[in-house]
């Protein structure tokens, strides 16, 4: 059997566990809340009056002026959640960190403690139990054969919820609903299924594989298997890990502009950040993307594939720039962003000649990484974003220390989670620095259990079969 713990609402729900006097009130956490953006996570107090994670600040003060909106703190969420994986690693080694607030728990390794479904209620119920009095935090939990099924039973009884499926009462329970609540199914895919007649899941698990290989390539026959509630993806301990798949950044600018030189030096500002965190992880990327949304909330995303993976944030800034005056109109933007795709370990895939030829420009790079890590990054910055820079401080200088998340989003803080834990493990270290040490195969028994006891308080497109689009289509809980 296999567990998805989901915490709920979790930065909103950190932030009322650390602050006393904002529980039972409805938290809103964001960005800085004197500027535009977005929202981050609304708890549930502030659900019932239309707010939800990604709304636009503006509205979200217009449903619920009277919320408590806070400013969130990556670091915070970080340390949380590797004190919830020293928890969960009490319980089974085998532990994939899925998000930030998320985590999947293989539980065949526990023998008869968990052969029957009662016996894994049992352990998720205990779970459950001591994540409310460890942490003072509420977590939903789906258990299920394999992880496809687990993470859908996750959601269907939120907050506090415990829901155990099979395959068959996965079918009874999400074949009458629309095909974009299965896992793995966005919007766009979604309506090219509606096209072709598909509109519920079980419709999708009809569906003539032949068609849906015809419409989407080998994706389509691994969307039939969804359905069905197939799924032979294995649970990835955090100790193995897997390597990302991309890295990036993005800005809600503090008004809708035109002004083509504060967009390029804040496409230049960004640049710098994923150049940064490339070079932090050692991969160097082949694609490069720029998003643009405009003033009327329209978002388009644009790339480019390159002969050879770049982390130089001039190389970069170069596509970007390029991409972006090809597809920008002279209209109002209201958000900027970058991301770097088909990542490759540094050293993978350089042409030799290049990489000689650059090797003063490297030297350069890395000894200015050193001065801000030690200094902090507004230390060096690229002089280009400076043209605008009283203006210019919605952007973050570089992208933060390796030791300190960047930017307030799930993917940053995600990865930070599944980076610390895989060095600790390397290490040979608890995953917080201050429990007992794990490694593969430790943290299991009675022992564990009460060594977790002693050190209370220290306790990324994957999942289905290969479906394009990651998440159920109701957003983030």
């Amino acid at each position: 059997m296999i567990l998805l713990v989901d915490m709920d609402a979790f930065f909103a729900s950190v932030e009322q566990a650390m602050h006393p006097h904002l529980r039972g009130r409805a938290v809103i956490v964001c960005g800085d809340p004197d500027r535009r953006g977005v929202v981050t996570a609304a708890s549930y107090e502030a659900r019932p009056f239309g707010v939800h994670a990604g709304m636009p600040l503006a509205e979200a003060k217009r449903l619920c002026p009277k919320a408590e909106y806070v400013e969130g703190n990556p670091r915070k969420y970080v340390e949380k959640s590797l004190e919830l994986l020293e928890l969960f690693l009490t319980v089974t080694p085998d532990v994939e960190p899925f998000s930030v607030d998320e985590a999947f728990l293989d539980l065949s390794r526990m023998g008869d403690r968990s052969a029957t479904p009662e016996a894994a209620m049992a352990i998720a119920r205990d779970i459950q139990q001591r994540i409310a009095d460890e942490h003072e935090l509420g977590a939903s939990i789906g258990i299920g054969p394999n992880k496809l099924i687990s993470k859908m039973a996750s959601g269907v009884q939120k907050p506090k919820g415990l829901t155990l499926l099979d395959e068959e009462g996965f079918r009874q329970l999400f074949w009458p609903q629309p095909v974009q609540a299965l896992w793995g199914v966005g919007e766009k895919m979604a309506g090219h299924l509606n096209r072709l007649g598909i509109v519920t899941v079980g419709d999708l698990g009809r569906a003539r594989p032949e068609v849906l290989e015809q419409a989407f390539g080998i994706v389509g026959p691994h969307l039939r298997e969804a359905a069905w509630g197939h799924d032979a993806t294995p649970v990835v301990p955090y100790h193995e890990g897997v390597d990302p798949k991309s890295m990036g950044h993005e800005v809600t600018l503090p008004e809708d502009c035109r002004d083509a030189e504060f967009l390029e030096g804040t496409l230049l500002r960004l640049s710098d950040q994923v150049a940064r965190r490339l070079r932090g992880e050692g991969f160097g990327a082949r694609t490069i993307t720029v998003k643009l949304r405009d003033h009327r909330f329209h978002t388009i995303t644009r790339q480019r594939a390159l002969a050879a993976p770049i982390d130089d944030h001039i190389a970069i800034f170069e596509v970007a720039r390029a991409l972006w005056r090809a597809n920008w109109k002279g209209e109002p933007l209201r958000l900027l962003g970058i991301s770097a795709s088909a990542l490759a370990a540094r050293g993978e895939g350089e042409q030799t000649e290049l990489f000689e030829r650059d090797t003063r420009g490297r030297a350069l790079r890395e000894a200015l990484d050193k001065v801000r890590d030690k200094l902090g990054e507004a230390a060096v910055v690229p002089a280009g974003s400076l043209t605008h820079r009283r203006e210019a401080g919605h952007v973050p200088f570089g992208a933060m220390k390796r030791k300190d998340p960047g930017a307030l989003s799930r993917e940053g803080t995600a990865s930070q989670v599944k980076r610390v834990a895989r060095d600790a493990a390397r290490e040979g270290t608890g995953v917080t620095g201050r429990g007992t040490p794990r490694g593969p195969g430790s943290g299991t028994g009675d022992a564990a259990k009460r060594d977790a006891g002693a050190s209370r308080g220290a306790g990324a497109r994957r999942g289905p079969p290969t479906p394009p689009e990651r998440g159920p289509g109701g957003g983030k809980t």
